[in-house]
């Protein structure tokens, strides 16, 4: 009797099998090929049952879409933050050789315009001395004896990335001597925890002027605390007049990606024959501040349009 009960048992289990395998071949699943080309946030909605992405705390967002491959860039370091203003936190997304202390060139002007506001009212005016028109590289075409505000000479420095204009704040400014100055930098540096920078002028034509992409980044999450920097970093081109009137400065920013990718909302460049191409970017991807440093790039302007086009597909927003 068991024997009869047994195979009725295997027959019904047997047809509801067959019954199984013929509804799922109806409802065409997808191939694991084609399951792997669907985006990231089809796997959270059918992962998480009744919720989808929608329904997901706001924290946990950006969240990485690991089917995206890294980008090749040539520059030795680079870092992408994303972090908010009101917060010191920060949340890396991308990282090269990040912690690599490598020569920062002008991106040093950063430090530069915080020590400048820290210590000045940008509407003191400064006259400009002989020795910072003559200093080297790129310049603002400022004129000895010229009067600017404190205000007008960080325009010209931040948008042209001009040396003279930030000789002309360390060296001619109302109160601090030039060693001054850059001790102040250094201890500006110290202050913030960023152990492996270090100045030794204003410019950035030193090679000794050092950092590493994750602390430039921290070094810009400071700069937020600054409105006019922030507003200079994004500002294309302006003009800028002495004091007189006399002399008018026409600036145009070098940050050529600036206009170019809408994402971005200021920048600054830098470029030395040790440090090679250096570039910071800020950007507003989803109501998401990012922070994009590049160093020791061949194709600096060419690196950052990557990450900034990689991480806003490799990342749910």
């Amino acid at each position: 009797m068991f024997k009869k009960y047994f195979l009725q048992i295997l027959a019904v289990l047997l047809l509801l099998a067959i019954a199984g395998v013929l509804l799922s071949l109806k409802g065409e699943k997808p191939t694991l090929s084609e399951s792997i080309k669907q985006p990231i946030q089809a796997s959270i909605q059918q992962s998480a049952g009744d919720r989808n992405v929608n329904n997901i705390s706001p924290e946990f967002f950006p969240m990485r879409n690991w089917l995206i491959d890294e980008p090749e860039i040539s520059a030795k370091s680079a870092i992408i933050v994303d972090f908010k203003p009101d917060s010191e936190k920060g949340n890396i997304l991308y990282q090269k050789n990040s912690n690599q202390v490598l020569p920062v060139a002008s991106l040093s002007k950063i430090m530069t315009a915080i020590i400048a506001l820290e210590s000045f009212n940008p509407e003191e005016i400064v006259k400009v001395s002989k020795n910072s028109v003559t200093i080297t590289g790129d310049k603002g075409g400022l004129i000895t004896d010229e009067e600017l505000k404190i205000k007008d000479l960080l325009y010209i420095m931040l948008i042209e990335s001009s040396n003279d204009a930030a000789m002309s704040l360390a060296e001619d400014n109302p109160r601090l001597t030039y060693d001054e100055f850059i001790n102040s930098m250094n201890s500006k540096a110290k202050e913030l925890g960023l152990e492996n920078t270090s100045f030794v002028e204003p410019v950035g034509l030193s090679p000794d002027n050092r950092s590493t992409a994750l602390e430039i980044a921290d070094l810009t999450k400071y700069a937020f605390r600054f409105p006019l920097i922030l507003e200079i970093l994004k500002t294309p081109e302006t003009t800028v007049f002495s004091i007189d009137n006399k002399f008018i400065h026409n600036l145009t920013t070098t940050n050529k990606l600036l206009g170019k990718i809408p994402q971005i909302i200021g920048g600054k460049t830098g470029y030395t024959e040790e440090a090679g191409g250096c570039m910071l970017t800020v950007s507003n991807i989803s109501n998401n501040y990012l922070i994009t440093v590049i160093l020791a790039s061949s194709q600096r302007e060419d690196d950052t349009e990557k990450l900034i086009n990689w991480v806003q597909e490799a990342y749910v927003w």
